[in-house]
């Protein structure tokens, strides 16, 4: 199995298993939107359209959303990687994720690597914009597909609550998260 085949797993399990969220895999998304000198903003909102990559826009492995009036609003993305990852592959695609929540900043954000059974101590030391990490030796178990799941939920859970807070200029009293480890 090469990444591209367990991202298409992977993808295929998590439509079966979340079937009230739009699950897309390589759909681009927005990391940077400019008002030009006219006042006009570049690229056009993706409500009006997909951005393209190249035009202020990275392609995502997984995103999960949810449908609103022909648009996609995202609330998870997920990169995968296979048989490992190198501290270049968390520095990179966590500061691709911090680029998205710039624009999206109720996106949560995972890092899910196949064939592997641990998550390794560089990813801690080097992540800066992950909200969750997996490794998953087999995609399909159902065992290690269930603990994805449970973590995704937990994850829109999250995203669902920032919107609320963001849109609802919503006060709240505290905030906390917790790092559960295995």
């Amino acid at each position: 199995m090469e990444e591209r085949e367990f991202r298409s797993a992977l993808y295929k399990k998590l439509k079966s298993v979340l079937p009230h969220y739009k699950i897309e895999e390589g759909r681009n998304l927005l990391y940077k939107m400019i008002v030009d000198y006219s006042g006009k903003v570049l690229p056009e909102p993706p409500k009006v359209k997909e951005p393209k990559r190249g035009d202020f826009a990275f392609q995502t492995d997984i995103l999960i959303g949810k449908e609103i009036d022909d648009y996609l609003l995202p609330l998870v993305v997920i990169e995968t990687k296979w048989k490992g990852f190198s501290t270049h592959d968390v520095i990179t695609y966590s500061y691709k994720a911090l680029k998205h929540k710039e624009i999206f900043p109720y996106l949560r954000y995972g890092l899910v690597i196949g064939g592997w059974e641990r998550i390794q101590r560089r990813y801690f030391i080097h992540n800066a914009g992950f909200d969750f990490a997996l490794a998953i030796k087999d995609v399909n178990s159902e065992e290690e597909i269930k603990v994805l799941r449970k973590i995704i939920k937990e994850q829109l859970k999250v995203a669902n609550k920032l919107l609320e807070i963001i849109e609802r200029e919503k006060e709240v009293k505290y905030c906390h998260s917790i790092l559960e480890i295995r």
